[in-house]
């Protein structure tokens, strides 16, 4: 009889640990590199989970294009362009962000790492 192979768990991202450092991004008066830290989250949890990297000539929008497209049954794109709209409009609109926005943001990508990973989070600033 063939032996099975152990399916081997799949790597994680410790989201305690990242969310606190948006916390101490944020405490240090660092608003708008905590949401570019929120979007790395993102990027890394949809290389650990799909094994889709971002490639280096990709905008975020189109990066998210891509990843909508063809993972079209994990990714919805009524929560991921939302998300990555508010992250271009912070990271690239040249206002800091509010401690509302911050929280906004926050929960855009709690809905997507639930929707992703199937486990929710609480965080808030």
């Amino acid at each position: 009889m063939a032996k099975k192979k152990k399916k081997e768990p799949e790597p994680e991202i410790d989201i305690k640990q990242r969310l606190e450092n948006v916390k101490v991004l944020v405490d240090t008066n660092r608003p708008k590199e905590a949401i570019a830290y929120i979007y790395l989250v993102y990027d890394d949890l949809i290389n650990i989970k799909f094994k889709k990297p971002r490639l280096i000539h990709q905008t975020i929008r189109e990066y998210a294009i891509k990843c909508v497209n063809e993972l079209e049954k994990k990714l919805k794109p009524e929560s991921v362009y939302p998300f990555i709209k508010k992250i271009e409009d912070i990271i690239y609109g040249g206002v800091e962000p509010t401690t509302k926005e911050l929280n906004f943001t926050i929960n855009l990508f709690s809905n997507l790492y639930n929707e992703i990973t199937g486990k929710t989070f609480n965080f808030s600033l």
